[in-house]
């Protein structure tokens, strides 16, 4: 018996994994749709925003980090737009080979491999793929829900298997109603100090779906926000069809950066995602010749938009030389 975030690890990240083994595909033929699918303008404007923070850090060894490089389809678009020393950072062997045959990238398995850097290191749609502890409260008591190996696999509660659960909450100052389901992103802590080794000045960036606690943990959320994915269609049964499904949940964004802080990074802003792409937009010399339905879908809140938020931090900087309009770090 098994917790479900060793599980859900597993099932993603295993030998025979969803990502290890490249069955993870996005896009119109695949199982999700994230902002590099909408086509490049999303890596257009990032490179915009990195190039202005770049010439802000004023450093003479610049570099972007990438985590989750994927199929590398961002890494090339920005590079296309803005060529720059570029690092990417792949757990899966099968996508570290694919990104080999893309020029002008520095490949490594993890963060802890690369040797420190300045620049900007960042991740999109990143942390909503760690594995989440799922949690219940059931007549007062607080239960973490294991997955039983056997002949046939099934759901078991149990006692929590971390005093880390409990302390994630109270943190929060968060109490659970009786019978409500949720998860626990334990994950981003120890993420957070690896990327701190890395990036030893300069800004992370972390691009993802979510919300701030008091809106993840509402107490009409009754049943979390995990969730499976194959070919677009969402499935609340977690345990099959056993690795060819997406497994994600929402990103607490005010652990997030409570965790941020933790590991040495400075909160620096939060906002939308259309609201972060627009600074792109205004930075880019030829705004006109955009792919003008791409931009909507990435900007318009009926889109992507409001749907998927920005966390800015900063490491070793001056907190005061980073001003962010409508900055709204006061909601998490």
């Amino acid at each position: 018996m098994i917790p479900f975030a060793e599980y859900m690890d597993r099932v993603l990240y295993g030998p025979a994994g969803y990502y290890s083994t490249g069955i993870a595909k996005s896009g119109k033929n695949g199982d999700y749709f994230t902002a590099p699918d909408v086509g490049s303008v999303f890596g257009q404007l990032l490179a915009e925003i990195v190039d202005g923070w770049k010439e802000k850090l004023n450093s003479t060894s610049f570099s972007i980090i990438e985590v989750g490089a994927g199929e590398g389809r961002l890494a090339q678009d920005i590079l296309k737009s803005s060529p720059m020393p570029y690092t990417v950072i792949e757990r899966s062997q099968t996508r570290r080979d694919a990104l080999k045959t893309i020029p002008g990238l520095t490949i490594y398995e993890d963060l802890l491999s690369a040797p420190p850097m300045e620049g900007v290191l960042f991740g999109n749609e990143l942390v909503d793929a760690f594995p989440v502890h799922r949690i219940a409260m059931k007549k007062g008591r607080l239960l973490e829900l294991y997955v039983e190996e056997g002949t046939t696999r099934r759901f078991v509660w149990s006692e929590p298997s971390s005093p880390k659960l409990q302390a994630y909450l109270d943190r929060l100052k968060v109490e659970l109603p009786d019978g409500y389901e949720t998860e626990i992103n334990l994950a981003m802590a120890e993420w957070l100090r690896a990327a701190s080794h890395a990036l030893s000045k300069g800004i992370l960036l972390l691009i993802d779906y979510g919300r701030p606690a008091h809106e993840y943990y509402a107490p009409e959320r009754t049943r979390g926000t995990l969730r499976a994915f194959s070919k677009h269609k969402v499935s609340a049964d977690f345990l099959d069809p056993n690795g060819m499904v997406d497994l994600t949940a929402d990103v607490d964004f005010s652990s997030l950066a409570l965790d941020a802080a933790q590991a040495g990074f400075i909160p620096l802003a939060f906002m939308e995602l259309g609201t972060f792409l627009l600074q792109g937009v205004e930075r880019h010399r030829h705004p006109e010749t955009l792919d003008r339905r791409g931009l909507k879908y990435l900007i318009h809140p009926e889109g992507m938009g409001s749907a998927f938020h920005v966390l800015v931090l900063g490491k070793n900087i001056q907190p005061s030389d980073w001003a962010f309009e409508h900055n709204r770090l006061k909601r998490l």
